[in-house]
C-alpha cells in the first residue's frame, strides 16, 4: 500500500490536501457534565446530535481529541501577581513546590480540547446552473492536477468559493460554541501526529509552516511489536493506536469517552465519519436488501436441517428491520472509524497505559483491539485531511446518536483556573487502605483555589457572586483540615485574616511545627512568615486584662447595633417571655438606653452598670432579676462580655489574628438547645458575641480585603438571635470585600429562605442523616443512584460546588509537608500507626 502525506497548503483555518481537497477545522470547548447529572448529559448529547446531523450534506468530517498543555506554570504566576508582598518569598516557595510535584507525578499536566474536521470539497456553494457547472469542471480538474502532483493556488476565486462554504459551516458550528482556528493551531494540529508523546506536542507554539519540517519524522513499526516509534529531532515516543472493534448491541450509555478521560494519563481520540447514501446504487437500501436476502436463505438452510435459529441470527434481523425504518424515515446514517491512541515516553510505560485502557473500555462493553499489523495504515488514516473512503476494518454504521452517546465533549473539572491546588478530582473507587498522596497520583486533574476572585463580576462564566464559603459535614470528616488549607491560602493574599477558634488548637499545632528544627531548615520561608504575621489572641476570664473585652458596649460603636447586641444577650441568658417578667424586661430596656446616654457623654461603661441601674428599681422582682443575671455572670467565662467597661474592647490589628477563648464548653450539634448545660449556654452566649465582633471586623474598612473563618458556626442556629448574626456576618460580603468562611455541621445551614447572602463555594462532605438535602442543595438529582454516589464516597473525599455552578468529587490534599502537619487536628498514636501497618 502506498501511503501518503495528505498535508499540502494552510490558510487560516483550511487546509488544502494534496488531493486538492478542502477541509474547515475548528475548536469546541468541553462542557462540564457529570455522570450524576443525567439530565444535563441528554441535552449535551441532543446538542451533539442536531450539531452533527447539520453536517449531513458536506459528508466527510472528523472528530478528535487531543490533549494540551494547562500551562500549570503561568496559572501559578500570574495567581502569585495579586499575592500580598509580605508573604512574597512563601508563595513562590509554595508555587515551585506545587510545580515539583506535579512534574514528579505527571512529567507535564494536561487538558483536552475537541477539533472538528469538515470537508467543503465536495458540496457546491453556487445557486445557478452555470455555477454549479463550473465548480464541478474546477473539482475534476483539481483532482487531475493532484494525480500529477499539482495543488491548487490560493488566490481570490477559491478565497471566493470556500469563504462562502465555511461562513455556512461557523454558522452550523455555532450550537457546540465552535471557534475557528487560527492557521497558527491548524498548523499544530497538522503536526501533532508526528510528535505525539512528545513535550513539544502540547504547545502550539510551533515556528516551520512548509510540509516538510511539520512531518520530518521517523516512523518505525518494527523496533517494539506492535508500536510506533516515533524519533525527530525533539525527542522519541511510542505510541499505539486503538481502534473500537465492538459495542454492546445498545449503545446507550456507553459514555466511553467521557470515562477515559478519567485516567491519570492522557488519552486521545479520534474519529473519521462519512454519511452514507440511503438509496441508490451505493446506497444502504441496496446493501440492507442484499444482507436481508443472504439472513433469509441462512434461516431457510438451518430450518431444513431441523437447527434451531441463533440468537445471532435474530438479532441480526431485528437489526435489519431498524436500519430499514431509518432509511424510510430518512433519518441520517454514518460509516465511522473510532480510535484511542495512547503514547508513553518508552514501550513499557505505553504497553502499561494500553492495559488500563482496554481494561476499562470493556468495564462498558466496549471491545478495543490493538491491531498490531495496521499501527501503520492508521496512523496515515487518521492523519488531518485524510478521509474515510479507502478504509475497510473497524468501520461502524450507526445513527448520530451512536457517536454522541460516547460523549464526546465533555469534562469533569471543578475549581478555579488559576490558584494554589487544594485536592485532586478523584474517580478512584477502591480506595480501602491508600493515602491521600497514593489516590491523588491516580488524578491528573487539580482543583484550584484563587481567594480574589469571589468578588468579582466581570468573569463570564461565574455563576454565584457571592465570596463567603461554608465547608459542611459531620465530626471526624476532615472539615477542619479543609478549612485550614483554604484559610492559609488566603493569608497568603492582601488584605486581614481572622480566625475564629472555639477548641482553641490551630495555634497550638503552628507552633509546635514552624518550631520543629528540622521544619525551620526544610522550609524557612513558611516558618518564618507564620512566626512573624500569625498572631494568637487567646482570651482568658481569669485574667483580668481581658475583662469586658467581648463587652457590646465595649467593641460597638453604633447605638443602635450597641442595644440590640445587649438586648440580645440578656435575652439568651435570661427567659423575659413570660407575662410575669415585663416589669424586668422594661427595667432592663431603660437600664440600656440610660448606660448608653452616658457613653455619649464620654464615660466608660459595660453590661454591669445596666444590671446595677436594675438593682436599685423599686420592683423587687425587677432587683431580683438583676442579682440572678449578675450572679450567673460572675466567676464564669461571661466575664469577658459583661464588665464596667474597665477595659478597652476586642481590636485586631495584625495582618492573621486567631482568636481563641478559653473554658469554652461547647454542646454538640445534635443536642437540642432546651438540654444545653448552664456552662454551655453561657459558651453560646459568647460566640453571639464573637459573631457580632467578626462582622464588625469585616466592615470597618472597605477598601481593605478581609476573611474570617468560625470554626462551630452551626451553634448561631441553635437560637434567633443567633441565626440573626450569622445572617448579618453574610451580608458584609461583597461590598466590603469580606470573605466568611463557615465550618458547621448541616448543609441545612449554608441558606435560609429568607436570607440573600448565599455563598459561592460549598464543600459539603457526607452525613448519612442528609444526603437528600445535600443533593438537593447543590443541585443534583434526588434518584437511588445518586444517594448510593454520595453514601459510598471514599474517606478524604467531598463534593464541592464552585464559583461557576460545577458540582464534582474532590479529595482533599495538601501536598506541602509542613502544612499538612499544621493542620492536623488529631496526633496519632503508635498503635494507631501499627493498626494501619498490619491491615489486610
Amino acid at each position: 500500500m502506498k501511503l501518503k502525506q495528505p498535508l499540502g497548503h494552510i490558510y487560516k483555518n483550511l487546509l488544502i490536501t494534496t488531493t486538492n481537497d478542502v477541509w474547515a477545522y475548528f475548536s469546541c470547548p468541553s462542557d462540564y457534565v457529570i455522570g450524576q447529572n443525567q439530565e444535563a448529559q441528554e441535552k449535551q448529547k441532543q446538542k451533539w446530535n442536531q450539531f452533527l446531523q447539520s453536517l449531513r450534506k458536506f459528508e466527510d468530517f472528523e472528530l478528535f481529541l487531543n490533549p494540551h498543555a494547562y500551562n500549570l506554570e503561568e496559572r501559578l504566576r500570574a495567581f502569585s501577581e495579586d499575592g500580598d508582598p509580605i508573604a512574597d518569598d512563601v508563595t513562590k516557595n509554595i508555587i515551585e513546590r506545587t510545580l515539583e510535584n506535579f512534574e514528579t507525578q505527571l512529567r507535564i499536566m494536561t487538558t483536552e480540547r475537541l477539533y472538528v474536521g469538515i470537508k467543503l470539497s465536495s458540496v457546491s456553494s453556487a445557486s445557478s446552473m452555470r455555477g454549479k457547472f463550473q465548480e464541478l469542471l474546477d473539482f475534476c480538474v483539481g483532482k487531475i492536477l493532484a494525480l500529477n502532483q499539482y495543488q491548487l493556488t490560493v488566490d481570490a476565486d477559491f478565497l471566493m468559493r470556500y469563504r462562502l462554504l465555511e461562513a455556512e459551516i461557523f454558522q452550523l458550528v455555532g450550537t457546540v460554541n465552535a471557534r475557528r482556528l487560527t492557521e497558527q493551531e491548524l498548523i499544530q494540529v497538522c503536526r501533532y501526529p508526528y510528535v505525539r508523546g512528545m513535550p513539544t506536542s502540547f504547545s502550539t507554539d510551533v515556528t516551520e509552516k512548509d510540509t516538510y519540517s511539520l512531518t520530518d519524522t521517523l516512523i518505525d513499526p518494527i523496533k517494539e511489536q506492535g508500536l510506533l516509534e516515533l524519533r525527530n529531532f525533539e525527542g522519541t515516543s511510542y505510541i499505539e493506536t486503538l481502534p473500537i472493534h465492538q459495542f454492546a448491541p445498545n449503545l446507550a450509555y456507553n459514555h466511553v469517552v467521557e470515562l477515559l478521560q478519567s485516567l491519570p494519563f492522557p488519552v486521545g481520540f479520534h474519529i473519521k465519519g462519512c454519511f452514507e447514501p440511503l438509496k441508490g446504487t451505493r446506497g444502504l437500501k441496496g446493501k440492507s436488501s442484499r444482507a436481508g436476502k443472504r439472513l433469509k436463505n441462512s434461516v431457510k438452510e438451518m430450518n431444513s436441517f431441523g437447527d434451531a435459529e441463533m440468537k445471532s441470527s435474530k438479532f441480526n434481523r431485528y437489526a435489519l428491520t431498524d436500519l430499514n425504518n431509518k432509511i424510510d424515515l430518512k433519518i441520517p446514517v454514518i460509516r465511522w472509524l473510532g480510535v484511542f491512541y495512547v503514547f508513553g515516553q518508552d514501550a513499557e510505560e505505553c504497553r502499561s497505559r494500553v492495559r488500563s485502557v482496554i481494561s476499562m473500555a470493556e468495564s462498558r462493553n466496549v471491545t478495543l483491539v490493538k491491531g498490531l499489523a495496521d499501527q501503520v495504515p492508521l496512523f496515515h488514516q487518521l492523519l488531518p485531511g485524510n478521509p474515510l473512503k479507502r478504509q475497510k476494518n473497524w468501520l461502524h454504521y450507526t445513527t448520530v446518536q451512536g457517536i454522541t452517546e460516547m460523549m464526546l465533549a465533555v469534562d469533569n473539572r471543578i475549581g478555579d483556573n488559576i490558584g494554589i491546588p487544594i485536592g485532586m478530582i478523584s474517580e478512584l473507587k477502591n480506595t480501602r487502605n491508600l493515602s491521600p498522596k497514593e489516590i491523588a497520583y491516580t488524578s491528573r486533574k487539580p482543583v484550584f483555589l484563587n481567594p480574589t476572585i469571589g468578588n468579582q463580576n466581570d468573569i463570564a462564566d461565574k455563576k454565584a457572586n457571592s465570596p463567603h464559603i461554608a465547608i459542611t459535614g459531620p465530626t471526624g470528616n476532615g472539615k477542619s483540615y479543609l478549612a485550614k488549607f483554604i484559610f492559609f491560602i488566603y493569608s497568603l493574599m492582601k488584605g486581614k485574616g481572622l480566625y475564629v477558634d472555639p477548641k482553641s488548637e490551630f495555634f497550638d499545632w503552628i507552633m509546635q511545627v514552624i518550631n520543629n528544627p528540622l521544619n525551620q531548615k526544610q522550609f524557612p520561608a513558611t516558618c518564618e512568615f507564620i512566626r512573624t504575621h500569625f498572631h494568637q489572641v487567646r482570651l482568658d476570664p481569669d485574667l483580668v486584662e481581658n475583662k469586658g473585652v467581648l463587652d457590646p458596649f465595649c467593641f460597638i460603636q453604633n447605638q443602635v447595633a450597641a442595644k440590640d447586641m445587649a438586648q440580645d444577650l440578656f435575652e439568651e441568658i435570661y427567659d423575659f417571655s413570660n407575662a410575669r417578667e415585663k416589669k424586668s424586661r422594661l427595667a432592663l430596656l431603660d437600664g440600656i438606653d440610660a448606660v448608653l446616654k452616658e457613653r455619649e457623654k464620654g464615660k466608660c461603661v459595660g453590661l454591669l452598670h445596666v444590671l446595677d441601674a436594675m438593682l436599685e428599681n423599686e420592683q423587687e422582682e425587677v432587683r431580683d432579676t438583676a442579682n440572678l443575671i449578675k450572679k450567673s455572670v460572675q466567676g464564669s467565662i461571661l466575664e469577658l462580655a459583661f464588665s464596667y467597661g474597665e477595659n478597652e474592647g476586642l481590636n485586631l490589628d495584625k495582618k492573621i489574628t486567631i482568636l481563641e477563648v478559653l473554658g469554652l464548653d461547647m454542646p454538640r450539634a445534635e443536642t437540642p438547645s432546651h438540654d444545653y448545660s448552664a456552662t454551655q449556654r453561657k459558651s453560646v452566649m459568647l460566640m453571639m458575641c464573637i459573631g457580632k465582633f467578626c462582622e464588625l471586623f469585616g466592615l470597618r474598612n472597605r477598601d481593605e480585603t478581609t476573611v474570617v473563618l468560625f470554626d462551630e458556626s452551626w451553634i448561631f442556629n441553635s437560637s434567633r438571635n443567633g441565626r440573626a448574626i450569622i445572617k448579618a456576618m453574610r451580608r458584609v460580603g461583597r461590598s466590603f470585600n469580606n470573605t466568611l468562611i463557615i465550618v458547621t455541621q448541616s448543609v441545612k445551614d449554608t441558606a435560609e429562605e429568607d436570607d440573600t447572602g448565599n455563598f459561592g463555594r460549598i464543600f459539603a462532605f457526607d452525613d448519612k442523616d442528609e444526603r437528600k438535602e445535600i443533593l438537593k442543595h447543590l443541585g443534583l438529582e434526588l434518584s437511588e443512584e445518586n444517594i448510593d454516589w454520595l453514601k459510598n464516597l471514599p474517606k478524604y473525599h467531598c463534593l464541592y460546588l464552585d464559583l461557576r455552578g460545577r458540582v464534582g468529587k474532590m479529595l482533599v490534599y495538601c501536598p506541602y509537608e509542613e502544612l499538612h502537619q499544621m493542620f492536623q487536628t488529631v496526633k496519632r498514636s503508635h498503635s494507631a500507626t501499627a493498626e494501619m501497618a498490619f491491615s489486610q
